[in-house]
């Protein structure tokens, strides 16, 4: 048996774990819930934090029922308030009225996560709008500041898994007009490593983890795991977020972050992503080889709302349902080079440690696959053994019919897991073409699946239109005209509602749901966009939404441009 050589860079076993995880939970809690709003300026009054039924085991008790595999809670946003009775700061729980001034939301809920064994990680955030240390002038005792609540947290056996953390997260996001500190990120990566050796980091730099490039929660094809250290910075362009480093000597495992609700904090007035939308998320994160971190926001009361749970039980089910039979294993596979030892009949063996190797170097290989019987599918899967490095970057898939072999579906990289999804189709045979790949290319799986129906590709109109999708904006607002082009005899209801989409955090556009009131026989309205100010020459995207009464949905995205000095 020839020696395969890895190709690297490759993953620690940390990040390998994360990729199998697949799903992660987001919890943003704090004293912007019970402000309605999203980003806080520091001056919020402590007072106001009073969850009446925190209840920290029904989040992860219903996260874990439902799929997920670890929790990041945010400790501390922006605005600087923190869940914990620091030592550092008076600005916490300790200053609110919850549990009498003596509670900690941060040991209550790794206290839920031991008890359930839930991996638990924290967002700590850099940018503090509350501590007066957050100033050029002062920045290296800020650095000690935000480091001792990083030593506080990390080294308290009470906080935790059984105090193990398995993520720190380090947002790069910094408001308008907030100073330009300094963050001494080589010192408190030690600190980090120090207390917790496997925990995974997440920021601006060069770590394990990387932000996607986008608050949507999809990622891009190609997308390869691994960057060059020296292009991580703040100023890293959203492209090489999106899709890595082909060329990268250091695996940094892409987070596709995104909110089951429009605002990362809980509002009453927002309700849940439709299903359809979070499975098509599920396809464009999970289903490119990448984790997806999804925020469930608490309520004031302090629970996971019951819609909310609903829809993520509705989720869980349909992934269950999905994978309960591959009609590809065990199916005969032939191709074009194969190694003794790394058979391409591996691909279909149903165990997760073999793979297939070629035996020669080739311009491209062929696999055919034979299902035994002609069946109905849509959607296919492929992986590469990660860790061995990610190498494809081109093929195609197609399936043979009565006019002979036509395209299912192309795509560029796979990496650990790639999800391909097109219309139903009758066959029996499939063929695999790897079309570009950095070194000899290995493979571990292909299977074959008939999606629950909800997840079928149908072209369905939604019957409505945005007019605008480039606006070039000064802190003022605008009017957007929305078009609906069928139904147009009666009176309907259309809620439209705004999404995050990039990394401008609420800088440029302000979270909102309009409910827009079509008469019978009106066929267009205008709806006034509310921006923020901001200024350079910037140029942002996010995602406006408006959905029908039977639940069809258009999306647009909108370009933002502004142009202050």
């Amino acid at each position: 048996m020839k020696k395969i050589d890895d190709v690297v860079p490759l993953p620690s076993k940390a990040q390998l774990k994360y990729h199998r995880d697949e799903l992660a939970a987001f919890i943003h809690f704090g004293i912007n819930t019970f402000y309605e709003q999203e980003w806080g300026n520091g001056q919020e009054d402590p007072r106001l934090f009073n969850p009446s039924k925190l209840d920290t085991d029904q989040w992860i008790r219903v996260l874990k029922e439902t799929g997920f595999k670890r929790v990041i809670v945010v400790v501390k946003h922006h605005d600087g308030f923190v869940l914990y009775p620091s030592r550092y700061t008076d600005y916490t729980v300790a200053a609110s009225p919850w549990r009498d001034g003596k509670g900690d939301l941060l040991a209550e809920i790794s206290c839920s996560a031991t008890k359930y064994d839930m991996d638990l990680g924290i967002y700590l955030s850099p940018w503090d709008a509350h501590s007066p240390l957050y100033h050029i002038d002062t920045q290296e005792a800020y650095n000690d500041y935000y480091q001792k609540q990083l030593e506080e947290i990390l080294s308290n056996p009470l906080y935790g898994n059984k105090g193990k953390f398995v993520e720190v997260w380090m947002d790069g996001a910094r408001g308008e007009g907030a100073q330009k500190v300094t963050y001494n990120f080589e010192k408190w990566f030690e600190i980090i490593r120090h207390y917790q050796k496997e925990a995974l980091i997440f920021s601006t730099q060069a770590t394990e983890l990387r932000w996607i490039g986008n608050e949507s929660g999809r990622a891009s094809d190609p997308l390869w795991q691994k960057i060059r250290p020296e292009k991580l910075s703040e100023q890293t362009s959203l492209d090489y977020l999106l899709h890595g480093d082909p060329k990268g000597t250091y695996y940094s495992l892409g987070e596709a972050d995104v909110s089951l609700r429009s605002g990362w904090f809980y509002h009453e007035n927002q309700t849940p992503k439709s299903l359809a939308d979070l499975l098509d998320i599920y396809l464009h994160s999970v289903g490119r080889g990448t984790p997806l971190l999804l925020n469930v926001p608490p309520t004031k009361e302090g629970l996971l709302s019951e819609i909310d749970c609903q829809r993520l039980r509705e989720f869980y089910q349909v992934l269950s349902e999905l994978y309960k039979r591959d009609l590809a294993l065990g199916a005969k596979v032939t191709s074009s080079s194969e190694q003794s030892g790394h058979l391409s009949r591996n691909l279909t063996d149903g165990r997760n440690e073999t793979f297939w190797a070629p035996d020669s170097e080739e311009d491209t290989y062929v696999f055919e696959i034979d299902l035994g019987q002609s069946c109905s599918f849509n959607l296919v899967e492929i992986r590469e053994p990660i860790t061995k490095g990610q190498r494809i970057a081109g093929f195609v898939i197609e399936v043979e019919e009565d006019t002979g072999w036509t395209v299912f579906a192309r795509g560029q990289t796979i990496g650990y897991k790639r999800l391909l999804l097109g219309e139903v189709v009758e066959a029996r045979r499939l063929r695999l073409i790897l079309t570009n790949f950095q070194a000899n290319p290995l493979l571990s799986k292909f299977a074959v699946y008939r999606t629950p129906a909800i997840m079928e590709r149908k072209s369905v109109d939604s019957g409505l239109e945005f007019s605008q999708k480039n606006i070039a904006i000064a802190g003022q607002t605008s009017l957007i005209s929305l078009s609906r082009m069928d139904g147009l005899e009666k009176a309907e209801r259309i809620r439209i509602t705004t999404e995050p989409g990039t990394g401008v955090h609420g800088v440029a556009y302000q979270d909102q749901i309009r409910d827009v009131v079509f008469a019978p026989g009106e066929a267009t309205k205008s709806v006034n966009l509310a921006t923020i100010e901001f200024s350079g020459q910037k140029e942002v995207y996010f995602y406006l939404c408006a959905i029908r009464e039977d639940g069809r949905q258009s999306r647009t995205k909108v370009r933002v441009q502004g142009h202050l000095d």
